[in-house]
């Protein structure tokens, strides 16, 4: 560890001799401020909170005893070392009363002396150091054991069925919990916004449960609360009221609860979401709200972040959300195909808004959105010369982290985006604009019959050029390539509709239904009815 050094002396060629001479980085030293009066050397010590303080005693504006006695005010373990002159001798009675370590006399001022003596200062701050380490440690290890018991308390607490009330009773009074004397209590459900994201900012689970425990202890201001660990992500806490309602206390907790956000969110860039049942002397009653805290999921999906929120059922929608999926996967597509990011930003905001609405049951929504991520992101995957770090296993475990619907459509749009973006790198990755651009025009006309000499015409090129410049940048033929493409996007309307093979036929620019029926068997080896029924 490196130690902080502040130096004052009103004689320059005495502060130049020391900072030049004296071998500070070898000592474990930084010397923090080279001081020429003893108000400057003060402004010093309140700025760089040094661990060594070095000063000559008669120095204008404070003297080094006055700022000595002040530096010591602030930090107690400061080590003080005096630069006297025998004149000033009559001062050591004072040096001793303010426990300066040590007193250098300038006439005999040698650099292997201060050297001795700041080896000296920085053994004894090691020692210190230790000690302090020490005690921080043992005060960690009972605060950890404490904090293990209340966890163990609460996870049974809510986990067992309680047969017998009156030990329960006893063990929620040895928590601090008086119910015994008829006091309600109020229990809430604090949670970190983001949670999987300040797990990976702070180092770890186990870090977010610790800074998580300190913000609620720190600046949740409020007499009598007991606070319990359920997780590492959910914190029960039971808050006292009293007897007689003089004003509206829960307004008042609602205050402490909006206090504790703001001070979250401006130390530590984070949010935290309160949830609260009703207040009651019974401990059965408790057990059943905290359980229905627990278990309100659709609650804490479709409330914004940094709510403070009552326990309230969500009605979810009986509806099916995957007959809408073709539809609005096709939309997706089209916005990424047209690299459209401003339309796909709207029509996110359109899904967000709609399913906001009607409240899909949570994991119906995050099944919905997993299927329709996977869809295009192996639509690129399977794209020529195109290549992908696709993961399913990472998606699904992306989607399950988000813990409300709001933090869901950010990542979706950041996801359409990055596909956006990795199109149009694909598009680059092209030697040749006209190949890049064929491709396109083709992705975005799927619907309609595009022939060889109509797009050699379109990018102003002679078709036999073309098609040996086509075949030489993609390893096919234009017509193989178009047809690839087709059969790719048949292949998702069996998957995806109800559409009649006819149907589909059409949409894709086939009059003759059995000429697309054999392109579509040498592309998958199967008739589109076949593949249909192996779905």
């Amino acid at each position: 560890m490196t130690y902080k050094v502040v130096l004052a002396d009103d004689h320059y060629p005495v502060l130049e001799y020391l900072s030049t001479s004296i071998p500070w980085d070898t000592l474990g030293l930084e010397l923090s401020a080279c001081c020429s009066d003893g108000r400057q050397a003060w402004e010093a010590c309140q700025l760089h909170q040094p661990d060594i303080l070095l000063t000559d005693i008669g120095m204008p504006a404070m003297n080094g005893l006055e700022l000595i006695q002040k530096a010591r005010e602030v930090n107690p373990q400061l080590q003080t070392i005096i630069l006297s002159c025998h004149g000033e001798f009559e001062y050591a009675q004072k040096a001793v009363k303010l426990n300066v370590a040590e007193y250098i006399l300038k006439e005999s001022l040698q650099i292997d002396q201060v050297i001795a003596v700041l080896t000296e200062a920085v053994a004894r701050l090691e020692v210190k150091l230790k000690s302090r380490n020490h005690y921080l440690q043992m005060e960690k290890l009972v605060s950890q054991n404490h904090a293990a018991i209340r966890t163990r308390f609460i996870r049974m607490f809510v986990e067992q069925p309680v047969w017998d009330e009156a030990e329960w009773y006893g063990q929620a009074e040895a928590m601090g919990i008086s119910l015994h004397t008829g006091t309600p209590y109020l229990p809430v459900l604090a949670v970190p916004e983001r949670s999987y994201e300040l797990e990976r900012r702070f180092g770890g689970v186990v870090n977010l449960q610790f800074v998580m425990d300190n913000v609620l202890q720190e600046f949740l201001e409020i007499d009598g609360i007991i606070q319990f660990a359920l997780t590492e992500r959910q914190f029960i806490l039971f808050i006292p009221l009293p007897h007689i309602l003089v004003r509206n206390l829960y307004e008042e907790f609602r205050e402490h609860f909006r206090h504790v956000q703001r001070m979250a969110k401006l130390h530590l860039r984070m949010g935290i979401s309160f949830f609260y049942g009703e207040a009651t002397t019974s401990l059965i009653d408790i057990k059943k709200q905290i359980q229905a805290l627990l278990d309100s999921h659709a609650l804490r999906f479709y409330t914004a972040e940094g709510a403070i929120m009552k326990l309230a059922p969500v009605q979810t929608s009986g509806e099916d959300l995957f007959i809408h999926y073709s539809e609005i996967l096709q939309q997706l597509r089209d916005c990424i195909q047209q690299e459209d990011s401003s339309q796909l930003a709207a029509k996110v905001r359109e899904i967000k808004q709609y399913i906001g609405d009607q409240k899909y049951p949570v994991e119906s929504v995050k099944s919905w959105l997993l299927k329709m991520v996977m869809e295009l992101e192996l639509k690129y995957v399977v794209m020529q010369n195109f290549v992908s770090n696709f993961n399913s296993e990472r998606l699904q475990r992306s989607i399950q982290e988000f813990e409300t619907l709001e933090q869901l459509m950010e990542w979706l749009e950041e996801f359409l985006k990055d596909k956006i973006l990795m199109l149009s790198s694909m598009w680059k990755q092209n030697v040749r604009k006209e190949i890049a651009e064929a491709k396109r025009y083709v992705m975005n006309h799927i619907s309609e019959k595009v022939g060889m000499e109509e797009m050699a015409k379109r990018l102003g090129l002679n078709p036999t050029h073309f098609s040996r410049l086509f075949r030489l940048e993609t390893g096919l033929t234009f017509i193989e390539y178009v047809t690839r493409v087709k059969m790719e996007h048949a292949r998702d309307l069996l998957n995806q509709t109800n559409l009649t093979i006819v149907e589909i036929a059409e949409q894709l620019g086939y009059d003759n239904v059995s000429y697309f029926i054999k392109l579509f068997r040498n592309f998958s080896g199967m008739t589109p009815a076949e593949f249909r029924k192996s779905i």
